[in-house]
């Protein structure tokens, strides 16, 4: 249960992160950083799209369906399918290494940082933690 409420919470802050820089990108408006130089630089490069999908809209997906899920597991006695369990779990450490490479490119790559995009990540590596501790 417990796993649960920490998985929805960090969902739930997840999706209003990217959300956040999906607004500022599609109004053109400047995304402020405190640590890093320029977030802009991040948010605009060639590694903020993935397939073609910008990462701000895979990660509201991404937290949408994880804090649904997690929400009908918290308010059902049902007892869920393996399968689901499986499912949110390769979800959630696909997430979580997907982030890690991110926050690789800022490092390595662009040599820029996006304390947004790190607050992403943060949440993405919660959420594994979660799914795969308790």
């Amino acid at each position: 249960m417990v796993e649960h409420l920490v998985i929805v919470g960090a969902s739930c802050l997840g999706f209003f992160l990217s959300f956040h820089i999906w607004h500022k990108k599609g109004k053109q408006e400047k995304l402020v950083c405190v640590i890093g130089d320029d977030c802009d630089k991040v948010v605009h490069s060639a590694y903020s799209v993935t397939l073609g999908i910008h990462n701000e809209v895979i990660g509201m997906v991404y937290y949408g369906l994880m804090f649904l899920a997690h929400v009908f597991l918290l308010s059902t006695l049902w007892s869920p399918q393996p399968v689901l369990i499986l499912l949110l779990d390769v979800a959630s450490s696909a997430a979580a290494l997907f982030s890690l490479f991110l926050i690789g490119v800022q490092a390595f790559v662009l040599k820029e940082w996006c304390e947004w995009c790190i607050g992403s990540a943060a949440l993405s590596l919660l959420i594994a933690t979660a799914t795969w501790v308790f």
